[in-house]
């Protein structure tokens, strides 16, 4: 499902997306005992739990960009993301939402600027980023 980007203005927000946060690996796999995917470890580092691999994070990030841009995203999409804060433990309940930020006519069509993050249900912030990709409009 794919936004209609046609009537898009900088600041209109992007439909966000609801999720509750799982890796696998974690559940199923030993890290290291220095390894921020160890529970023990992190707790001794001030986090509530074992921290979910960013590549996963990046995902559901992506998630929210397929939502928005289909099949352009695979092509055109850029993103830059950050984790900052107590990051994301297993089981996280999370809300990845957006804000359009800039839109940039080339010469390869409209690229939406789109300033993303990731929310967790206590408040916290954990990801933050930009991404990108030219709007193709329908044919």
């Amino acid at each position: 499902m794919t936004v209609d980007l046609a009537g898009l203005r900088v600041g209109d927000a992007i439909p966000g997306t609801r999720k509750t946060i799982y890796q696998r690996a974690l559940a199923e796999s030993q890290f290291s005992k220095d390894s921020i995917h160890n529970d023990d470890y992190t707790r001794t580092k001030g986090y509530p739990g074992a921290l979910v691999s960013a590549y996963v994070l990046a995902g559901y990030m992506s998630e929210l960009m397929v939502n928005l841009f289909g099949w352009s995203w695979f092509s055109t999409g850029r993103i830059g993301l950050t984790f900052i804060g107590k990051g994301v433990q297993q089981g996280d309940p999370v809300i990845c939402g957006g804000r359009v930020k800039a839109l940039e006519d080339g010469p390869d069509g409209r690229r939406v600027v789109v300033e993303i993050w990731m929310d967790k249900e206590d408040g916290g912030r954990p990801v933050i980023g930009e991404a990108s990709a030219i709007w193709a409009p329908p044919a």
